[in-house]
């Protein structure tokens, strides 16, 4: 058994060295590859730069809220003229953002957890996406 592990312990060694010195030789070659007076400068990419900043906000209903009622709107707040695109697990609503940014539109719920994407589109192609759940149950609450 020690004869073993100390084959295994020189191997680990002799590899190590092995490995150590090809990277030492790499960083040798990629330094010799670059003159030493040159210095090389990222040059910063174009960026862009909104007007104003593309925000949804959803007023109704709350996040994780429980609903007796099968339907309920959804409304919210977002860029004036924006498309938004309502997800719900029976179906897709889409609607437009009025003048003021507005947007309301009538959604069924199925029965239980209803995940409900709202997906808010300007006219610049930007996309911002908020994600709620609402509990539709019949119960007493």
């Amino acid at each position: 058994m020690k004869k073993e592990l100390l084959i295994a312990i020189v191997v680990g060694f002799g590899l190590g060295l092995v490995i150590v010195f090809g990277i030492r030789t790499a960083n040798q070659a990629v330094n010799k590859a670059t003159p030493s007076g040159t210095q090389t400068t990222a040059e910063p990419s174009p960026t862009y730069i909104p007007t104003q900043e593309f925000l949804l906000t959803i007023n109704s209903p709350e996040d994780n809220s429980i609903s007796d009622k099968e339907k309920v709107e959804v409304s919210g707040q977002t860029s004036e003229g924006a498309t938004v695109a309502i997800v719900f697990p029976d179906g897709e609503k889409i609607i437009q953002a009025d003048d003021n940014g507005s947007f309301i539109g009538e959604i069924t719920l199925a029965g239980g957890i209803n995940q409900i994407e709202i997906i808010a589109y300007d006219k610049n192609d930007n996309e911002v996406t908020k994600t709620i759940n609402v509990v539709y149950s019949t119960s007493a609450i």
